[in-house]
Protein backbone atom coordinates (compact mmCIF):
# COMPACT_ATOMS: atom_id res chain seq x y z
CA UNK A 1 0.00 0.00 0.00
CA UNK A 2 1.42 3.38 -1.01
CA UNK A 3 1.57 6.02 1.69
CA UNK A 4 -0.81 8.33 -0.21
CA UNK A 5 -3.52 5.66 -0.11
CA UNK A 6 -4.05 6.10 3.64
CA UNK A 7 -2.44 9.47 4.34
CA UNK A 8 -3.50 12.92 3.13
CA UNK A 9 -1.05 14.85 0.98
CA UNK A 10 -0.71 17.56 3.61
CA UNK A 11 0.11 14.90 6.20
CA UNK A 12 2.81 13.38 3.99
CA UNK A 13 4.34 16.86 3.69
CA UNK A 14 4.21 17.23 7.49
CA UNK A 15 6.10 13.96 8.03
CA UNK A 16 8.72 14.94 5.47
CA UNK A 17 9.18 18.34 7.13
CA UNK A 18 9.44 16.79 10.62
CA UNK A 19 12.01 14.22 9.50
CA UNK A 20 14.16 16.96 7.95
CA UNK A 21 13.79 19.49 10.78
CA UNK A 22 14.59 17.01 13.56
CA UNK A 23 17.10 15.03 11.46
CA UNK A 24 15.44 11.68 12.06
CA UNK A 25 13.92 8.75 10.26
CA UNK A 26 10.21 8.50 11.06
CA UNK A 27 8.66 5.06 10.63
CA UNK A 28 4.87 4.90 10.25
CA UNK A 29 2.77 1.74 10.22
CA UNK A 30 0.52 1.55 7.17
CA UNK A 31 -3.10 2.03 8.26
CA UNK A 32 -6.51 1.42 6.74
CA UNK A 33 -7.21 3.29 3.52
CA UNK A 34 -10.88 3.79 4.44
CA UNK A 35 -9.97 5.91 7.48
CA UNK A 36 -8.46 8.59 5.22
CA UNK A 37 -11.93 9.86 4.23
CA UNK A 38 -12.74 10.68 7.86
CA UNK A 39 -9.58 12.59 8.78
CA UNK A 40 -10.52 16.19 9.59
CA UNK A 41 -14.19 15.56 8.87
CA UNK A 42 -16.69 17.09 11.30
CA UNK A 43 -18.11 14.46 13.64
CA UNK A 44 -15.05 12.19 13.60
CA UNK A 45 -11.91 12.00 15.75
CA UNK A 46 -8.67 9.95 15.76
CA UNK A 47 -8.28 6.99 18.09
CA UNK A 48 -6.83 7.79 21.54
CA UNK A 49 -4.35 5.73 23.55
CA UNK A 50 -7.01 4.40 25.92
CA UNK A 51 -9.21 3.10 23.09
CA UNK A 52 -8.02 -0.49 22.67
CA UNK A 53 -10.89 -1.55 20.40
CA UNK A 54 -10.03 -2.31 16.77
CA UNK A 55 -11.13 -0.60 13.57
CA UNK A 56 -13.21 -2.49 11.02
CA UNK A 57 -11.69 -3.66 7.75
CA UNK A 58 -14.74 -3.07 5.57
CA UNK A 59 -18.39 -2.05 5.41
CA UNK A 60 -20.97 -4.79 5.94
CA UNK A 61 -24.58 -5.55 5.20
CA UNK A 62 -27.03 -5.94 8.07
CA UNK A 63 -30.05 -8.14 7.30
CA UNK A 64 -33.17 -6.06 6.71
CA UNK A 65 -31.32 -3.00 5.36
CA UNK A 66 -30.47 -2.19 1.74
CA UNK A 67 -27.52 0.12 2.34
CA UNK A 68 -24.30 -1.30 3.84
CA UNK A 69 -23.27 -0.05 7.25
CA UNK A 70 -20.26 2.27 6.99
CA UNK A 71 -17.78 0.73 9.36
CA UNK A 72 -14.54 0.49 7.33
CA UNK A 73 -11.79 2.46 9.04
CA UNK A 74 -13.90 3.17 12.13
CA UNK A 75 -13.62 1.63 15.59
CA UNK A 76 -16.42 -0.88 16.16
CA UNK A 77 -17.93 -3.15 18.78
CA UNK A 78 -17.24 -6.59 17.22
CA UNK A 79 -19.95 -8.21 19.34
CA UNK A 80 -22.77 -6.32 17.62
CA UNK A 81 -25.15 -8.21 15.35
CA UNK A 82 -23.61 -8.97 11.93
CA UNK A 83 -20.21 -7.46 12.78
CA UNK A 84 -18.30 -10.52 11.57
CA UNK A 85 -18.90 -9.11 8.08
CA UNK A 86 -16.91 -5.97 8.97
CA UNK A 87 -13.66 -7.96 9.17
CA UNK A 88 -11.61 -9.60 6.44
CA UNK A 89 -11.42 -12.95 8.22
CA UNK A 90 -12.74 -14.89 11.20
CA UNK A 91 -9.30 -14.60 12.76
CA UNK A 92 -9.28 -10.81 12.57
CA UNK A 93 -12.78 -10.72 14.02
CA UNK A 94 -11.71 -12.93 16.94
CA UNK A 95 -8.70 -10.72 17.58
CA UNK A 96 -10.99 -7.68 17.61
CA UNK A 97 -13.17 -9.41 20.22
CA UNK A 98 -10.11 -10.03 22.42
CA UNK A 99 -9.18 -6.35 22.32
CA UNK A 100 -12.80 -5.33 22.83
CA UNK A 101 -12.92 -7.11 26.17
CA UNK A 102 -9.91 -5.04 27.30
CA UNK A 103 -11.66 -1.82 26.28
CA UNK A 104 -15.24 -2.70 27.26
CA UNK A 105 -15.06 -1.36 30.87
CA UNK A 106 -14.51 2.15 29.45
CA UNK A 107 -17.49 2.03 27.09
CA UNK A 108 -21.15 2.62 27.92
CA UNK A 109 -23.57 0.41 25.97
CA UNK A 110 -27.01 2.07 26.05
CA UNK A 111 -30.25 0.17 26.29
CA UNK A 112 -32.31 -0.02 23.08
CA UNK A 113 -34.52 3.03 22.47
CA UNK A 114 -33.10 4.72 25.56
CA UNK A 115 -32.36 8.41 25.11
CA UNK A 116 -29.75 10.07 27.30
CA UNK A 117 -28.02 13.43 27.50
CA UNK A 118 -24.76 12.22 29.07
CA UNK A 119 -22.88 8.95 29.28
CA UNK A 120 -23.29 7.85 32.92
CA UNK A 121 -20.45 7.84 35.42
CA UNK A 122 -18.39 10.31 33.44
CA UNK A 123 -17.66 7.70 30.76
CA UNK A 124 -16.26 9.04 27.49
CA UNK A 125 -17.13 6.20 25.11
CA UNK A 126 -20.35 4.67 23.84
CA UNK A 127 -21.64 2.70 20.84
CA UNK A 128 -24.17 3.48 18.11
CA UNK A 129 -26.87 0.85 18.65
CA UNK A 130 -29.49 2.23 16.23
CA UNK A 131 -29.72 -0.46 13.59
CA UNK A 132 -30.96 2.07 11.02
CA UNK A 133 -27.94 4.34 11.47
CA UNK A 134 -25.20 4.22 8.81
CA UNK A 135 -22.58 3.80 11.57
CA UNK A 136 -24.40 1.07 13.47
CA UNK A 137 -21.96 -0.71 15.78
CA UNK A 138 -19.37 2.07 15.68
CA UNK A 139 -17.78 3.45 18.85
CA UNK A 140 -18.25 7.11 19.78
CA UNK A 141 -16.09 9.43 21.90
CA UNK A 142 -17.16 12.53 23.83
CA UNK A 143 -14.48 14.46 25.73
CA UNK A 144 -17.03 15.69 28.29
CA UNK A 145 -19.48 12.74 28.31
CA UNK A 146 -22.13 14.60 26.32
CA UNK A 147 -24.05 12.22 24.08
CA UNK A 148 -24.91 15.06 21.69
CA UNK A 149 -21.23 15.94 21.28
CA UNK A 150 -20.07 12.36 20.68
CA UNK A 151 -17.96 11.69 17.57
CA UNK A 152 -17.07 8.52 15.70
CA UNK A 153 -13.51 7.24 15.97
CA UNK A 154 -11.21 6.53 13.02
CA UNK A 155 -7.65 5.18 12.88
CA UNK A 156 -4.80 7.42 13.94
CA UNK A 157 -1.25 7.27 12.51
CA UNK A 158 0.75 4.66 14.42
CA UNK A 159 4.43 5.42 14.75
CA UNK A 160 6.74 2.42 14.61
CA UNK A 161 9.92 4.31 15.43
CA UNK A 162 11.78 7.62 15.47
CA UNK A 163 15.46 7.10 14.69
CA UNK A 164 18.05 9.89 15.06
CA UNK A 165 20.32 10.25 12.04
CA UNK A 166 23.39 11.12 14.12
CA UNK A 167 23.24 7.86 16.12
CA UNK A 168 20.64 5.37 14.86
CA UNK A 169 21.78 2.70 17.34
CA UNK A 170 20.75 4.79 20.35
CA UNK A 171 17.25 3.73 21.44
CA UNK A 172 16.09 5.44 24.64
CA UNK A 173 12.88 4.09 26.17
CA UNK A 174 10.74 6.09 28.63
CA UNK A 175 8.13 4.06 30.55
CA UNK A 176 5.16 5.95 32.03
CA UNK A 177 1.38 5.97 32.47
CA UNK A 178 -0.88 8.08 30.26
CA UNK A 179 -4.69 8.12 30.27
CA UNK A 180 -4.51 5.35 32.84
CA UNK A 181 -2.66 3.08 30.41
CA UNK A 182 0.93 1.80 30.38
CA UNK A 183 2.81 3.85 27.81
CA UNK A 184 6.29 3.74 26.31
CA UNK A 185 7.94 6.36 24.14
CA UNK A 186 11.27 7.73 22.99
CA UNK A 187 12.80 11.01 24.05
CA UNK A 188 12.06 12.58 20.64
CA UNK A 189 8.32 11.80 20.65
CA UNK A 190 6.77 14.90 22.23
CA UNK A 191 8.59 17.45 20.07
CA UNK A 192 7.85 15.55 16.86
CA UNK A 193 4.27 14.75 17.94
CA UNK A 194 3.47 18.43 18.51
CA UNK A 195 5.19 19.44 15.26
CA UNK A 196 3.19 16.91 13.24
CA UNK A 197 -0.16 17.55 14.90
CA UNK A 198 0.15 21.30 14.36
CA UNK A 199 1.10 20.86 10.72
CA UNK A 200 -1.71 18.36 10.08
CA UNK A 201 -4.31 20.45 11.91
CA UNK A 202 -5.63 17.41 13.74
CA UNK A 203 -3.97 15.25 16.44
CA UNK A 204 -3.23 12.12 14.44
CA UNK A 205 -0.20 11.16 16.57
CA UNK A 206 -1.56 10.15 19.97
CA UNK A 207 0.86 7.64 21.48
CA UNK A 208 4.44 6.41 21.48
CA UNK A 209 6.40 4.30 19.04
CA UNK A 210 5.80 0.56 18.67
CA UNK A 211 9.51 -0.29 18.78
CA UNK A 212 9.49 0.83 22.43
CA UNK A 213 7.06 -1.88 23.55
CA UNK A 214 6.94 -4.58 20.87
CA UNK A 215 9.58 -6.32 18.77
CA UNK A 216 7.00 -7.54 16.24
CA UNK A 217 8.43 -7.07 12.75
CA UNK A 218 5.52 -8.51 10.77
CA UNK A 219 4.29 -5.17 9.50
CA UNK A 220 4.31 -2.73 6.59
CA UNK A 221 6.12 0.53 7.28
CA UNK A 222 6.53 3.80 5.42
CA UNK A 223 9.88 5.35 6.28
CA UNK A 224 10.40 9.11 6.02
CA UNK A 225 14.09 9.90 5.64
CA UNK A 226 16.06 12.77 7.24
CA UNK A 227 16.65 14.37 3.83
CA UNK A 228 13.02 15.55 3.88
CA UNK A 229 12.12 14.02 0.51
CA UNK A 230 12.74 10.26 0.48
CA UNK A 231 9.90 7.95 1.52
CA UNK A 232 10.50 4.20 1.28
CA UNK A 233 8.40 1.19 2.17
CA UNK A 234 9.59 -1.69 4.38
CA UNK A 235 7.13 -4.55 3.97
CA UNK A 236 7.35 -7.59 6.22
CA UNK A 237 9.83 -8.96 8.74
CA UNK A 238 12.71 -9.44 6.29
CA UNK A 239 12.60 -5.85 5.04
CA UNK A 240 12.28 -4.40 8.57
CA UNK A 241 15.12 -6.62 9.78
CA UNK A 242 17.34 -5.38 6.96
CA UNK A 243 16.41 -1.75 7.69
CA UNK A 244 17.34 -2.08 11.36
CA UNK A 245 20.50 -4.07 10.72
CA UNK A 246 21.86 -2.07 7.80
CA UNK A 247 20.51 1.50 7.68
CA UNK A 248 20.08 1.74 11.47
CA UNK A 249 23.35 -0.11 12.18
CA UNK A 250 21.90 -2.79 14.47
CA UNK A 251 19.36 -0.69 16.36
CA UNK A 252 17.40 -2.65 18.97
CA UNK A 253 13.69 -3.23 19.36
CA UNK A 254 12.10 -3.59 22.80
CA UNK A 255 10.04 -6.69 23.48
CA UNK A 256 6.82 -6.83 25.53
CA UNK A 257 8.93 -7.55 28.62
CA UNK A 258 10.54 -4.10 28.15
CA UNK A 259 13.91 -5.71 27.44
CA UNK A 260 15.88 -4.93 24.29
CA UNK A 261 16.47 -7.72 21.82
CA UNK A 262 20.02 -9.01 22.29
CA UNK A 263 20.86 -9.22 18.57
CA UNK A 264 20.76 -5.44 18.05
CA UNK A 265 23.14 -2.68 19.11
CA UNK A 266 23.59 -0.28 22.02
CA UNK A 267 20.67 0.97 24.11
CA UNK A 268 19.67 3.09 27.07
CA UNK A 269 16.52 3.02 29.25
CA UNK A 270 15.19 5.47 31.82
Amino acid sequence: MAVNEYMRGTDIDAFRAAAKFYKVWILVRASKEAARDYIGLEGYVPKRLDCKAKTADCDFCLPGFEEPKRTAGLVVNPLMDGMLGAFESVGRHQRAIEYWHKFEPLCYIPEPHYSLAYFPGGMLYSVQINRAHKHYGCVMFSSWSSAAAAKYIHSDYDLYGIVPADDPTMNVRVAETRLGQPHSRGRELFDIQHFLNRRMGIPMILHGEQEKYSDDQNDTLDVFWPDGSTVREARGAAAIWELYQSTFKGRQLYGPDAAPRPFFGSWQAI
